[in-house]
């Protein structure tokens, strides 16, 4: 799966231009993998893409991250 990242929910701003990146979205990455979390920080998308042999635990403490995380974005929204 994936997520996007919005700046901007009436005018629809991603959070870091097609091919590009912005500051918030460089430490939402950084925090992931201090985290523990390897994934695919992309323009204003991360991926979520666990294996097919995850446990429900280790399930769970990823998506604790994600929700962590995802206060460093929140703060960049208009």
């Amino acid at each position: 799966g994936v997520i996007e990242l919005i700046r901007d929910k009436k005018k629809k701003t991603p959070m870091a231009p097609f091919n590009g990146s912005s500051p918030e979205m460089g430490a939402l990455g950084k925090f992931f993998r201090q985290e523990g979390l390897y994934t695919i920080v992309r323009w204003n998308y991360f991926f979520t893409n666990p294996p097919l042999t995850i446990a429900e635990a280790e399930l769970r403490e990823a998506f604790a991250i994600i929700d962590r995380g995802l206060d460093i974005t929140d703060k960049a929204v208009t």
